[in-house]
């Protein structure tokens, strides 16, 4: 392959891996990528400006998915670095192979310290740049960005212009041992070196001047930590920023309406407490800041006690959340509240937290209060609750051996006493709750008392009524009124059953029974074919009518006859032979299909009544005939 080839092989895979990372989004941001061949090798150098720092696996990462998707002719090994602009060396490696890409490799080679000076002979790799450019190796990190965190939180920028023509860096492999053959560009074997000068001064001159050096770096560093301690020097913001964050938390307690406005104020005041420690003794503002910190740190105590006293009205007020709830949750709550008072009260009158203190003190007695009524009304409805069932207990005794009517009578007006002392007890307590459920089961007794009471009287109406139904049922029968006659066997079979057992009027309704429900069945019967009887005559109503009338009819539950009228048989004879005479297929077809449809019509009533159709022309001659299936 010729220079120029390589060259041209070398821009268009830079345009190329500048368009890659364009599409994946990093655009508008100067890195600029350049490529450099060499036999069966691929370098490929990131170079940015100082104000910018890039994360370099992300940056590695998108760079090495561009080529592996570009797929660059005869290449198998490939190298990726970042470099400074206007550095001679790459602060990050990375390589990999085509057939064996290495993105999961947990470690991507970072040179962001000074490095060493390393016959080449050793690791491999040599910069291709000037040997006496080499020698100038203590550049670093960019300082004008932010880099103290160098592994942590890095801007990975967006990239669009196009490759610069900045030197590329090539990298040459020395022997490659067999377990990692595949993959010579190892990150964790590659380390950037320089090819210096022997050093022309003793090394104890050296050593001496490195000491002198770092006694005087330790001094100066020590002066610049004393010197620049928060308020050492001029003014301490620290101090303002401080009060108005205790002022801050104040307001917070004054104006907040949410329930954690304490813990929220006390955050504030902590961060005026955390601005104020640093302030060291040799400070001329140490005196001021102690003095208010003695203040926060109080405030602070006092906010843990109005915090304190929010988490027990808490669990005072989770007692009782879910009303109504026992005589012992309501002891407990009250315990609870007092507690939470008891708190409050520890506060002093000269605390910002006071007015707070005291605002939620009269909250919290007036939750008292309320649980103090509540627990009474509680206690009271335990107690009518306990005489309702006492009450119930003597009813169900005396049910044990009443027989007569009055014993019955006795035995109702207990339940009706057990009833009304329910009733009495408060709807919003846990006793009403008990009561909601006794409620049914008194009133059930309460039925039951009342008409084994009345039950011979019960039993006399119930045959009289049944006996007089039937009697009007059979008078309706005689008029073919089915629908009345099955409705008063329906009520006379009702009031047959509704005889209680083992009375005076038992022995009589028995009988009845059986004969009233087989009466009733054949009313059914019979109203049941009276209204199909009634929906054909609509349907064929609805069919014969028209102008002139097309048919008349007759029904019984034996047979449906339908007779075509003189006039519609006339009409449509001559409407079919004016079409034949006309050559009027159309008219013809219309007359034809409304004969079928008509006819349809016919056996399709005949079919849901169920009733054998018989059809007639107008001379009483039958042109038709169907049996419903």
């Amino acid at each position: 392959m010729t220079v120029a080839t390589i060259q041209s092989n070398a821009q268009i895979l830079e345009v190329k891996l500048q368009q890659h990372l364009q599409a994946a989004g990093l655009k508008n941001l100067p890195l600029y990528i350049s490529c450099d061949f060499r036999d069966e090798s691929l370098t490929v150098v990131g170079e940015h400006p100082r104000s910018l720092v890039l994360k370099a696996k992300p940056t590695f990462a998108v760079l090495e998915a561009a080529i592996l998707e570009i797929e660059p002719e005869a290449i198998q090994q490939i190298g990726l670095c970042l470099k400074i602009t206007g550095q001679k060396q790459p602060y990050a490696f990375h390589s990999f192979t085509m057939h064996h890409p290495v993105l999961s490799r947990p470690k991507t080679v970072h040179l962001f310290k000074k490095t060493e000076t390393i016959p080449a002979a050793e690791t491999g790799i040599v910069l291709t740049e000037n040997a006496a450019q080499t020698a100038d190796v203590e550049e670093k990190i960019p300082l004008g960005t932010d880099i103290k965190d160098a592994g942590g939180e890095e801007y990975f920028p967006d990239l669009s212009e196009s490759s610069s023509n900045s030197n590329p860096i090539a990298f040459k492999v020395a022997a490659i041992p067999t377990d990692i053959a595949d993959n010579p560009f190892n990150p964790l074997d590659m380390e950037a070196v320089t090819v210096a000068q022997k050093p022309k001064h003793s090394p104890l001159a050296m050593l001496a001047a490195a000491g002198i050096v770092s006694i005087a770096a330790l001094v100066l560093a020590g002066g610049y930590y004393l010197l620049n301690r928060p308020c050492v020097i001029g003014e301490c913001p620290a101090l303002a920023n401080a009060k108005q964050l205790s002022e801050n938390s104040t307001k917070t307690l004054k104006t907040s309406k949410v329930a954690s406005s304490p813990e929220e104020a006390q955050q504030q005041l902590k961060q005026a407490i955390a601005l104020l420690e640093p302030i060291p003794s040799w400070s001329t503002h140490r005196g001021e800041a102690q003095s208010a910190l003695e203040k926060y740190r109080g405030q602070n105590q006092h906010l843990n006690s109005a915090i304190d006293a929010a988490r027990l009205a808490q669990s005072a007020a989770q007692k009782t959340k879910n009303p109504p709830y026992s005589a012992e949750n309501g002891q407990e709550a009250q315990a609870l509240w007092q507690s939470a008072i008891a708190e409050l009260g520890e506060i002093p009158r000269d605390s910002p937290v006071y007015p707070f203190a005291q605002r939620k003190a009269k909250e919290y007695r007036k939750n008292l209060a309320t649980g103090n009524r509540q627990l009474s009304t509680e206690k009271q409805a335990e107690k009518t609750l306990l005489a309702a069932k006492n009450t119930a207990q003597i009813a169900e005794a005396r049910e044990a051996v009443a027989q007569t009517a009055k014993t019955w009578a006795q035995v109702q007006a207990g339940w009706e006493e057990s009833l009304a002392i329910l009733s009495e007890i408060p709807t919003g307590t846990a006793s009403y709750q008990q009561a909601k459920l006794l409620v049914p089961k008194y009133e059930t007794k309460l039925s039951e008392a009342r008409d084994r009471k009345n039950i011979e009287g019960i039993s006399e109406n119930a045959y009289t009524q049944a006996v007089t139904l039937a009697a009007e049922a059979r008078i309706f029968e005689g008029k073919n009124a089915w629908f009345k006659a099955s409705e008063y066997w329906r009520r006379a079979l009702s009031y047959a059953e509704q005889v209680p057992a083992a009375t005076s009027y038992s022995q009589k309704a028995q009988p009845l029974i059986a004969s009233y429900k087989t009466s009733l069945q054949q009313a059914e019967v019979r109203l049941q074919e009276e209204r199909t009887l009634q929906k054909a005559r609509t349907d064929l109503d609805r069919t014969c009518k028209g102008n002139p009338k097309i048919c008349d009819y007759t029904v019984s539950k034996d047979l449906m006859a339908v007779q075509m009228t003189p006039n519609y048989v006339q009409k449509l004879q001559q409407t079919f032979i004016q079409a034949e005479n006309n050559n009027a297929t159309k008219t013809r077809e219309a007359v034809e299909k409304h004969v079928e449809t008509l006819q349809k019509a016919l056996e399709a009533i005949a079919e849901n009544s169920k009733i054998p159709l018989q059809v007639y022309d107008a001379e009483g001659k039958r042109i038709g005939s169907h049996e419903p299936k």
